[in-house]
């Protein structure tokens, strides 16, 4: 697949494992900066999430994560998928927040990239209680 593809089946993706946990979600225009989609509960709370990407055949991937550094926010989270060409294989998911991106990349490098360390696989692979409790923070 090209990158687009990629790229798009990575954010769908995303969707419908949020849509699946009673969440609503908009997809950004192609080309908005910083965020791929928007995810409330009832339109009152709204989360950021930026979609990285990727298609390996074996090993997870490093993802580039732009040239800017992000401003971190208990409310923004990255979402990296390893896409696999073997169809057989389910994608995998992490669900980073964003202040540990923003903390984990040198930013100063010609192609900023980000590698989930694999120590820290298991805690950020498919956890998307960390979105959920965003909106369940409301009700306390």
């Amino acid at each position: 697949m090209d990158n687009r593809t990629i790229g798009d089946a990575g954010e769908y993706l995303v969707a419908f494992h949020l849509s699946r946990r009673g969440l609503s979600t908009a997809l950004m225009n192609a080309g908005t900066k910083g965020v791929d989609m928007l995810v409330t509960d009832d339109g009152k709370s709204v989360v950021s999430i930026q979609v990285k990407s990727s298609q390996g055949k074996s090993q997870p991937r490093q993802w580039m994560v732009g040239k800017h550094q992000p401003s971190p926010s208990a409310n923004f989270f990255y979402v990296f998928c390893n896409i696999w060409e073997d169809l057989q294989r389910e994608p995998e998911m992490l669900v980073v927040p964003s202040e540990h991106v923003s903390r984990s990349v040198d930013w100063n490098s010609k192609v900023p990239l980000f590698k989930i360390q694999s120590e820290e696989k298991e805690k950020y692979q498919d956890n998307w209680d960390q979105i959920l409790r965003c909106f369940s923070k409301q009700l306390d």
